[in-house]
């Protein structure tokens, strides 16, 4: 007999069959596959994925006995040597290598057998235990002749490819794990699954805006009109769909009636994504799906959210059960509703990792909404839509590009050169914009920021929005010097802990709502489809794009007729770098299109102005072409005849946000401090670090190698570091002080 696992202290009698487990495996993976048409190439995989442990050394190494065995290799080895003729490998022979010996490790490059012995050249010729006579033993009737890759030939081979490979791979690391855990913890394992239908779901949001009929109010009307009229667009095949609807229009509930209505029409839709960039808008439209589709329903996939995948079950109540199928899903997004970041989307479809990969094939036959789409990583830019493009082509997907700038999404579409059919769901997207115009511009030109705080302290409630964190809290602080009631005044930016900003945001909404003094200071993580609503707005100059974002928590609610959104600028404003070149053609749109500076045209010229800019000098020798600046898909491209692409190395390149500062944990309630105390001791910590997520500030090295040298950050464990004396260093109002004055000049201009 042959086993695959065992459970602690488990008599062998107890243990699982290895035929049992590659079977099901491969049932498993077959099924997954098929979404994509690959069900041979899913079943193939999960059963040869552990046929290495059909030696003698894996079995004794399963009783007890310690030796070191490569059972991922054996299956790797095994399909490549069969797929070879007259000497020669067959290119699609490797993609079944990299996954099966990957399927641990994660997917490696391919790399020479000179390499290192983490490269696949190297690993499928290393010296492996034996164990093909007794696999073909148990499977004497394996097909095992070469398939055909079941994809249609679109803009960029090396990305198609290699992302099949990922989805593969994908397929079998969760038909594995989910194969594992129902054998190694059954009652975990039945928690999973059992997901409400999508047109069940649409009829639960017809049920909560149905609530809002007959509307009242005049913009409540346009959003009523606006809504029938994207419904009515929804009946399309799968493809790519540009969603361009102005602010305040109610562009969070509008695309998720989109898009459960185009699942109505194409039946093989399986689940919603939204992917958005900021977890602050994340955590906010979750709560509004929650509303609308059930506590249970919508799956939050990022960093904030706390999840602990270890609890006991005897010991949870239903409502936590709840929750606890919700954090499982999190490993794979089986899931009707997913709600994630643009990081999480896009790194986990260039990752490597298996615990990146795992949930990929469940993108297949779904609706990806991507909200604010101009906000994509311009650094990135060319590699994600090819993915998006491969995804809506040879998986399934329609995606969406929901944006409330429609010609920068477009002006983008332009440098990449794909000449893609994107479809616009709103049929006149001017005439909508003029409709739901509650705001004009005004430039105050440059200003000091004693007269800024006096012009904010002149009326009832007031938000403004500056470059960097420096100047959030000169600006607070001057307000506090003239403003008696200080529990009106505000101020939001990443040097307080994402729980600390929830906090402070509810605060601010309670008081907007009723109809309470309120001075907001912040940088722009309260641009991008935070709901606030404030009557008048400062705006320090910056991209038009983030113009039109400030603009728009203007009279959001058209509360009023037209309000303004005043454009300033002070001797801090940025006049190098990226942040100085969109300051200046936004200045330059400023003044040609004052008559308009919001108008769809204005902004296109904007766009168009930028991107001339972004994109100077390519084609020039040793030119870096800005909307793949890590070379991406060359490095894909590369190799991509032989398949030897290098996935680690891609994955290494691939960081949508590259930045040198350093996370500290800040102790700032009791949750907080229990974790953090937990953490010196646990074996485990990786549950512990993701609770620990809402409380992370990040410093820039030189702030950070201050507070340690001054003993004021304490280790916990290695790299984990802690604010040792919050009541001196950690502020209500601003958040995590700065160490010392100096340290502000080398601020990057970040929110």
């Amino acid at each position: 007999m042959y086993y695959a696992h065992r459970t602690e202290g488990s008599d062998r009698s107890e243990w699982q069959l290895l035929t049992a487990h590659l079977e099901q495996v491969g049932e498993l993976s077959e099924k997954f596959a098929s979404q994509f048409n690959a069900a041979p190439w899913g079943k193939l995989a999960g059963m040869l994925h552990d046929a290495g442990k059909f030696s003698k050394e894996f079995q004794k190494r399963l009783e007890g006995n310690p030796i070191p065995v490569d059972h991922a290799t054996a299956g790797a080895q095994f399909i490549y040597n069969a797929w070879t003729k007259g000497g020669k490998p067959s290119s699609p022979s490797r993609i079944l290598a990299y996954i099966i010996a990957g399927h641990h490790a994660g997917l490696a490059d391919y790399g020479t057998d000179a390499a290192d012995e983490r490269k696949l050249a190297r690993r499928l010729k290393k010296p492996i235990c034996s164990f093909e006579e007794n696999f073909m033993n148990h499977f004497p009737d394996l097909k095992l002749e070469p398939l055909a890759i079941p994809i249609k030939n679109g803009f960029h081979h090396g990305l198609q490819f290699s992302l099949f490979t990922r989805m593969l791979f994908s397929c079998l690391v969760d038909a594995d794990s989910l194969d594992t855990e129902k054998y190694t913890d059954l009652k975990q394992h039945e928690l999973r699954g059992h997901n409400v239908s999508l047109s069940e779901l649409l009829e639960r949001y017809h049920l909560h805006m149905n609530q809002f009929l007959p509307p009242a109010r005049s913009i409540d009307k346009l959003r009523t009109e606006l809504l029938t009229e994207v419904l009515a667009q929804a009946g399309g095949p799968p493809g790519l769909y540009s969603l361009t609807l102005p602010t305040g229009s109610g562009k969070t509930l509008l695309s998720l009636g989109f898009a459960l209505e185009h699942a109505a029409h194409n039946p093989s839709m399986r689940r919603i994504v939204f992917v958005i960039p900021y977890t602050s808008i994340i955590e906010q439209n979750a709560n509004v799906y929650r509303e609308v589709l059930g506590s249970d329903i919508v799956l939050e996939h990022h960093s904030n959210v706390q999840l602990d995948a270890n609890e006991d079950l005897e010991k949870v109540d239903e409502s936590r059960k709840v929750k606890k199928k919700l954090e499982l899903a999190a490993e794979n997004w089986d899931s009707p509703v997913v709600v994630t970041t643009n990081v999480q989307f896009f790194e986990s479809l260039f990752s490597n990792k298996r615990s990146r990969c795992r949930k990929l094939h469940n993108l297949a036959n779904s609706i990806i909404v991507l909200d604010e789409a101009q906000m994509m990583n311009g650094e990135f830019f060319k590699p994600c839509l090819h993915a998006l493009e491969e995804l809506s082509r040879n998986y399934g997907v329609t995606v969406v590009l929901s944006t409330a700038t429609q010609p920068s999404v477009h002006s983008l579409f332009d440098q990449t050169k794909m000449n893609l059919h994107i479809q616009e769901i709103v049929n006149d997207v001017p005439r909508r914009f003029e409709q739901f115009r509650r705001v004009r511009l005004e430039m105050l030109g440059k200003i000091e920021l004693v007269e800024l705080a006096g012009r904010m302290s002149s009326v009832n409630q007031s938000l403004c929005i500056v470059n960097t964190r420096k100047a959030a809290r000169e600006l607070f602080e001057q307000l506090q010097a003239e403003e008696v009631d200080h529990e009106a005044i505000f101020h939001l930016s990443a040097r307080m802990c994402p729980k600390h900003r929830l906090s402070k945001l509810k605060q601010i909404r309670d008081r907007l709502d009723n109809s309470q003094r309120c001075l907001l200071v912040s940088t722009q993580l309260i641009e991008c489809g935070v709901d606030v609503d404030f009557p008048v707005v400062y705006r320090e100059l910056a991209g038009m794009d983030s113009i039109a974002q400030a603009a728009g928590r203007c009279n959001r609610n058209g509360k009023s007729p037209l309000e303004t959104t005043f454009v300033f600028e002070t001797e801090q404003t940025p006049k190098q770098g990226w942040f100085g070149i969109t300051a200046s053609v936004s200045r330059q749109i400023l003044d040609r299109f004052s008559f308009d500076p919001l108008s769809l045209e204005a902004m296109r010229a904007y766009f168009d102005e930028l991107y001339a800019h972004q994109t100077l000098g390519r084609g020039a020798a040793g030119a870096v072409d800005q909307t793949d600046q890590y070379d991406i898909l060359g490095l894909l491209q590369k190799q991509f005849m032989t398949l030897e692409f290098p996935f680690e190395e891609v994955a290494q390149q691939f960081e949508l946000i590259q930045t040198a500062a350093r996370p500290v944990l800040i102790p700032y309630d009791d949750t907080a401090e229990k974790a953090i105390q937990s953490l010196e001791y646990a074996t485990e910590i990786k549950g512990i670090m993701r609770k620990l997520q809402p409380y992370v500030v990040q410093l820039y090295p030189q702030e950070f190698a201050a507070f340690k040298k001054a003993g004021e950050l304490t280790e916990v464990r290695e790299n984990i570091f802690v604010l040792h004396n919050p009541e001196r260093w950690y502020r209500e109002d601003i958040g995590i002080r700065p160490f010392e004055e100096q340290y502000h000049a080398a601020e990057v201009y970040v929110f």
